[in-house]
């Protein structure tokens, strides 16, 4: 447990960590109901709800874990939004210890679906709609979702976050590794690294660093198996290079999409973002560059960064409700 505290408290209550078993492996989440936020005038035990308006599916970036979207999902919470969150195969407490980074291509996708479904069926019983966020490797995730998953067509529409499309130069493996990878991947799929955590790159804030580096065994160390490192940098690739106009043949044009980055973030480049958003036939597409911003604009950036962009993303979503 970090010994550093978490500097976010919500002003919602903070539901509890469940669990479900699929396909092998037991699958942490949670799900953040809409809920009234605690202030000296509406304490929280005498609240007035907010509408529901929809709910918002996240999907954590590599090595991530569901505390890391505490506060989106708390600011959602208060603004009339469900959010449902799951600590993927290979990270967090669906997979600790020896299973961190265990998890591929398959998996990833396979989960998803279960989760999207599971969701999907909850939204129409509650005659909502679901929308589909994911940040960095999680962005990858979504944004290829809204192009060839499963259930794409009926997603409200899409949210991407510092999506993992092509790294930027400070973050990319030298050219000697981005030969050996697909022999690593193939031969060494379960062989752990450690690929270090860019304090300086996630964020501008010192609190949340400071967290970060004090969070073990959750954050640190940022271990990650050949295989899943190799499928979520060809999972972007897919997409940044849009071979045989892949994205212009798959996404559906009537779904909405909006793809957030901060401009300064020098872990995933901000021209994959403006690469895929360029490509995409949706007749309702937008783009957000954040000048100042770093990785997790969401997440772990400072509460004045984090309030502009939270602030155009309840916008877009209220527009599509």
């Amino acid at each position: 447990m970090s010994a550093v505290e978490y500097p976010y408290k919500p002003r919602t209550t903070v539901p509890e960590l469940q669990y479900t078993k699929f396909n092998g492996a037991n699958f942490g989440y949670m799900l953040w109901p809409v809920q009234a936020a605690a202030t000296t005038d509406n304490p929280i035990d005498e609240p007035q709800l907010p509408n529901i308006k929809g709910r918002v599916l996240l999907i954590h970036g590599f090595g991530e874990y569901t505390k890391l979207q505490y506060r989106l999902m708390d600011h959602l919470s208060y603004n009339g939004y469900e959010s449902f969150t799951f600590d993927q195969r290979g990270a967090g407490v669906t997979s600790p210890g020896k299973l961190k980074g265990l998890t591929d291509e398959y998996h990833t996708f396979n989960d998803l679906d279960f989760f999207v479904e599971r969701n999907l069926n909850d939204c129409k019983e509650k005659g909502i709609p679901l929308f589909l966020w994911g940040h960095s490797m999680g962005g990858g995730i979504c944004l290829n979702y809204a192009c060839s998953g499963k259930h794409k067509d009926e997603l409200a529409g899409f949210i991407g976050s510092g999506p993992l499309l092509i790294l930027h130069p400070h973050t990319a493996p030298n050219k000697a590794t981005q030969l050996l990878s697909p022999l690593l991947a193939k031969c060494l799929p379960k062989t752990k690294i450690d690929t270090g955590l860019d304090l300086e790159g996630i964020t501008t804030d010192q609190r949340y660093r400071n967290w970060l580096a004090n969070d073990k065994p959750m954050s640190v160390p940022l271990y990650g198996t050949f295989k899943q490192i190799y499928d979520f940098l060809e999972r972007g690739k897919k997409l940044y290079n849009d071979k045989d106009n892949f994205i212009e043949k798959t996404y559906n044009a009537e779904k909405p999409i909006i793809v957030m980055h901060g401009k300064d973030d020098t872990i995933n480049d901000p021209k994959g973002s403006e690469l895929f958003i360029k490509n995409c036939p949706a007749k309702d597409k937008e783009l957000k560059l954040y000048p100042g911003m770093r990785h997790s604009i969401f997440s772990l950036e400072t509460d004045e960064h984090f309030e502009q962009v939270f602030e155009d993303l309840k916008e877009w979503l209220d527009r599509h409700c």
